[in-house]
């Protein structure tokens, strides 16, 4: 096993461990003591605490040989060190010997290019008898004098050379245990000594921040005993950043030890000599033991009052971390064990406080590793940019195989390169290879198949699709899926809950596969290549060992194959194919499939002459498939059927064979007119998408489908009636009926008691809401945005107590009922109205007067005037409503919660003041208020202020304290400057940051200094005093080259790194801009 320690700085077998700025030394520290007065004890202490600390010492009583006067050797041995520790005891300056090797450092501290740094232990003496040469130092100098002479030249420079090292801050030993002392030492020594040696992760591409994470997970500051993991796929650089982070805090402990390959160390020696390992890299001689027990005590038992930093290097196994650090109370206050480990549950079993997750170089850093590797430089060399792209591209960001795949391709022309790439693509690198195989390993057989499953057909796929699947084929996936996740060998996204696996690692799987019979692949478990796959099928040779067929062609292709071509597989479980044409068509499949997947399937009808008992998953999307099946089959086990985008699909079949289906997709069948009636019946469909079935005019009878969640009909533009609903549907949480042309819906809608989202939008032959909407209880979300026929709102809307959204824009509504504000949950409200001036066919849209009281409205919108108490209210859009400065009166400041205010096209002249009396207010939108003059005062929470094409805007009216923030307006670029920086240096905000627009074709001159680059420096003045300034001003120029308007939108990131390596990030839309000013 190597132990890592920071004695081992040369590394040379990394071409980026060296350091221009770093002076290269043989030594780290040179000692300088009496023998006689400390050599068997100080010395000897401080020596052994220095080099358990990987600090290499020079003694010059090991090295040389007495007696002679001050040879080259030594001097050469205190020139070649980085630190002199000079240990001033009482006959130190007795002895000449002591004195020439005092001069010898002082001299070489004064020397600026040679950097030796000096460090006094004053051991039993006062440090002002050193400086000025009393007592023990007096007696000795008068001996000096007597031998060399009154006015000898060499003994003054002694006492130059005493006086000088006394004057520097160092130890006194004075009421000192020493063993604290030799500790001190030792550590500061350490700290001063880190940041001088060149790292053996020095210029490691992508390691600084990871590193910094592990750092802030360990907690440095806490006294507690915490043990850290780091978890990751093979070759993802887990050993590199512990010991990056071993390197930058092992200063910080009393005992350190890096223990690298546990795994490895442990199969070939077993844990005892691990154990021993442990403890004599740390300095402890009791090693003696002999099993496992007896290692254990002896390791608690050494460690237990010592503040410990051990690092456990590729674990894989519990009883290792059981019998190398078991427990908390193994070690003294302040330790910290750093773990790295593929397999996460054994972290957690471990009781691990924090665990770090290693993720893949950006693409950038792919690229820099890959080239350091690949050309010993930062940038590929030319002629060979976009073959270095295509092998990162292949690596998907894994250190290993970066480094392994550029050392290999070093030094090679580009024919070779072009060579070398084709080659991986048909057979992997055996080294990276090797380092991924490790984890699959130690899997079961079960654990073996689902990976290759996954491998093969499932990436990419929900978790609960895929678990379904495979526990119809006998596995047992809820522990198979965890355990591969634990051991890094696939992925689940949180947010869409799908199956991922690093490429490499999907490489792997096929190679193990191709392994299993190289020559003949009708015996191997799974097809994937079109080659393959054509050889066994064309000829008719499937045999029992296939049990998965799949190939993904970004092409269409014509395939030969037998009609009978899965005759034999009679073991085929996962077929998947995507644009496939068969001129001769397909007679039969087998029955023992589990899934199949036939994107673009160019059948009418599926050859079912033998039953599907097995099938699962069914996905048939874009194909040519006109009726799935004929009269009732019996496919029990089936749960998810996939016909979406099928345009020739006219009818659906029986669905009384198939009591299981959970999951009908059937969005984009144009033709489809009518569905079964089994289907509205169906106890176990969960998911119903019927989305731009554009023929389908109605759903057959009552639904009673108890489990259905989620309904979709958006886009059914045919569809006019929707049936009654069942006291059974209690569980249906979505219904979207976007764009379909029902003109009313079923009283019984009450009785969907579990709906959350209900989407009406568009529906413009929609007349009215039934009064049983107060039935929906669980409703969250209503949008009867477009429904331009719909006049009111149902008195029933008060009993909605969950409801958050309502957006009613474009609707025929002219009053609000009073129970609307009973909604205390109401956090987002939308009445946008037409997005121009009156028209035609907006005649029944009148002017709007708001709804908390005011002046009467002389075009009749009426709300109540009493009611403004919605606490939870954040939002509102009130855009395109003719509204006017009478329209929003001072109940308006009541709106405690409002953070976003959208008043866009009303007919403003000004803003009302109670605007600036909302409290938490953040952002307000008045573009094309056309008649606004005069902007509202701003209310201190504002962030953002979006005022575009207000053309009746005067520069003269604007007022230096108020903000402006126009685009593409009349405004003077030099007024828009001085208003511009009159606001900064006048404003106070509570907030973080605040952001604005400004036309303009320059960057205003007082911001200093212009480049032109996407970056600027900030170099704060280390004399100001906090109290004196409140943040600095970013100013950058938008140059666009699109012309068209509805392209003039771009997306601002701002990104601020300050020292400490953290960064605030500000984000920001915007507006679409005059044609004109696009540039």
């Amino acid at each position: 096993m190597k132990s890592f320690t920071l004695g081992e700085t040369s590394s040379s077998s990394s071409p980026y461990n060296s350091s221009s700025t770093t002076r290269l030394c043989s030594y780290h520290v040179f000692l300088s003591f009496r023998g006689e007065d400390t050599r068997k004890g100080f010395t000897d202490h401080l020596c052994a605490s220095l080099e358990r600390k990987g600090i290499t010492t020079f003694r010059d009583d090991k090295d040389l040989v007495r007696g002679q006067v001050i040879s080259k050797k030594l001097i050469n041995a205190i020139q070649d060190s980085m630190f002199a520790i000079t240990i001033l005891s009482q006959d130190y300056a007795s002895s000449t010997w002591c004195l020439d090797e005092l001069q010898m450092i002082m001299e070489c501290s004064n020397n600026n290019l040679q950097g030796l740094e000096v460090f006094p232990v004053f051991y039993g003496v006062d440090p002002s008898d050193v400086r000025h040469q009393r007592g023990s130092y007096e007696d000795a100098f008068r001996k000096h004098q007597e031998r060399f002479g009154q006015h000898s030249d060499k003994v003054e420079r002694w006492r130059d050379a005493l006086t000088q090292v006394a004057s520097y801050s160092g130890w006194d030993s004075k009421d000192q245990h020493e063993a604290l002392l030799v500790e001190s030492i030792a550590q500061h020594i350490h700290r001063k000594l880190v940041p001088k040696l060149p790292s053996c992760t020095e210029n490691l591409v992508g390691i600084s921040s990871k590193v910094e994470k592990v750092r802030n997970l360990i907690g440095m500051r806490l006294n507690g005993v915490r043990f850290i993991g780091i978890w990751g796929m093979g070759g993802i650089g887990k050993t590199t950043i512990a010991r990056a982070v071993y390197e930058a805090i092992q200063g910080e402990f009393q005992l350190t030890c890096f223990l690298a390959n546990v795994k490895e160390t442990s199969e070939t020696n077993g844990l005892v000599q691990i154990q021993r390992q442990l403890l004599s890299h740390v300095g402890i001689s009791r090693n003696d033991f002999h099993n496992l027990y007896d290692g254990k005590r002896t390791i608690q038992n050494s460690l237990c009052r010592k503040k410990v930093l051990l690092v456990l290097d590729d674990v894989n196994e519990v009883n290792q971390l059981e019998n190398l650090a078991e427990k908390q109370d193994w070690f003294g206050p302040g330790s910290r064990i750093i773990i790295t480990t593929r397999d996460k549950h054994l972290l957690v079993a471990h009781g691990v406080h924090k665990i770090y997750e290693v993720g893949i170089l950006f693409q950038n850093e792919a690229l820099h590793l890959f080239c350091l590797n690949a050309f010993k430089r930062d940038q590929p060399q030319e002629g060979y940019f976009d073959l270095s792209k295509e092998v990162v591209e292949y690596t998907s960001g894994l250190p290993l195989a970066l480094e392994v795949l550029g050392s290999h391709l070093y030094g090679r022309n580009v024919d070779v390169w072009h060579s070398a790439i084709k080659k991986l693509k048909k057979i992997p690198h055996p080294r990276i290879q090797d380092k991924l195989k490790i984890s699959y390993e130690s899997l079961d057989t079960m654990e073996k198949d689902i990976f290759l499953d996954i491998a093969f057909y499932f990436k990419g796929m929900k978790r609960d699709e895929v678990m379904d699947i495979l526990e119809s084929c006998g596995y047992c996936p809820q522990i198979g899926i965890e355990i591969l996740i634990e051991r890094s060998l696939i992925t689940l996204d949180s947010v869409n809950n799908k199956l991922g696996m690093h490429d490499l690692l999907q490489e792997m799987g096929r190679d193990i596969v191709f392994q299993e019979s190289p020559n003949d692949p009708s015996r191997r478990s799974r097809l994937w290549s079109k080659e393959d796959i054509d050889h066994v099928l064309t000829r008719n040779k499937g045999t029992e060992a296939i049990n998965s067929i799949g190939m993904k062609l970004l092409q269409p292709y014509e395939a030969h194959w037998s009609t009978e071509a899965f005759f034999k597989t009679s073991q085929l479980k996962f077929l998947s194919l995507n644009e496939m044409h068969l001129p001769l068509g397909l007679s039969c499949l087998p029955c023992s499939l589990k899934v199949l997947h036939w994107r673009g399937c160019p059948l009418k009808t599926l050859p079912l002459t033998t039953q599907l008992d097995e099938v699962v998953d069914i996905k048939l999307s874009h194909s040519k498939i006109q009726q799935l099946w004929l009269g009732i089959k019996f496919i029990e086990k089936l749960k998810y059927l996939n016909l979406a985008f099928s345009k020739n699909l006219k009818r659906l079949p029986d669905f009384s064979g198939v009591p299981n289906l959970e999951k009908l997709i059937l969005k984009g069948c144009e033709s489809l007119t009518e569905v079964h009636p089994s289907l509205v019946h169906h106890k176990k469909v969960v998911l119903m998408n019927l989305e731009d079935c554009k023929s389908l005019k109605s759903l057959p009878g009552k639904l009673e489908m108890s489990s259905l969640k989620k309904l979709n009909l958006s886009g059914c533009y045919e569809f006019k009636f929707l049936p009654e609903f069942g006291e059974s549907m209690e569980n249906l949480s979505l219904l979207a009926l976007q764009g379909t042309a029902i003109t009313k819906l079923p009283s019984s809608l009450g009785c969907l008691v579990g709906l959350t989202d209900f989407n009406l939008k568009d529906c413009k032959s929609l007349l009215c809401l039934p009064d049983t909407i107060h039935g929906l209880n669980s409703l969250i979300i209503l949008n009867i945005s477009g429904c331009s026929k719909l006049c009111r709102l149902p008195d029933g809307l008060k009993e909605i107590k969950c409801l958050k959204e309502l957006h009613a824009n474009d609707t025929a509504i002219d009053e609000l009922p009073s129970s609307l504000f009973y909604l205390d949950s109401l956090e987002v409200l939308s009445f946008a109205g037409s997005k121009g001036p009156l028209n035609k066919s907006m005649n029944w849209f009148v002017p709007f007067n708001w709804m908390f009281g005011g002046q009467p409205a002389p075009t009749g919108f009426r709300f109540p005037t009493s009611v403004w108490n919605l606490p939870s209210l954040r939002c509102i859009n009130l855009s395109y409503c003719n509204l006017s400065e009478e329209s929003i009166p001072e109940y308006f400041r009541h709106l405690s919660s409002l953070t976003s205010l959208d008043l866009t096209g009303n007919n403003f002249v000004i803003i009302p003041s109670s605007i600036s009396k909302l409290p938490r207010l953040k952002f307000l939108t008045l573009n094309k208020c056309q008649k606004l003059e005069l902007l509202p005062e701003i209310p201190s929470s504002m962030i953002q202020l979006n005022a575009s094409n207000c053309d009746s805007m005067e520069t003269t009216k604007f007022n230096p304290a108020e903000l402006c923030s126009l685009l593409a307006s009349p405004i003077q670029r030099f007024i828009a400057d001085e208003f511009l920086k009159s606001f900064m240096k006048g404003l106070c905000l509570p907030s973080a940051r605040f952001d604005m627009l400004i036309p303009g074709e320059e960057i205003p001159s007082w911001f200093v200094p212009q480049r032109t680059v996407s970056w600027a420096k900030i170099q704060v003045p280390n004399n100001l005093p906090l109290d004196e300034w409140i943040g600095f001003s970013l100013c950058f120029l938008l140059v666009s080259y699109v012309v068209p308007p509805e392209l003039c939108n771009h997306e601002i990131e701002c990104y601020l790194f300050a020292h400490n390596g953290k960064q605030l990030v500000s984000t920001r839309t915007l507006p679409p801009m005059d044609p004109c000013h696009c540039k």
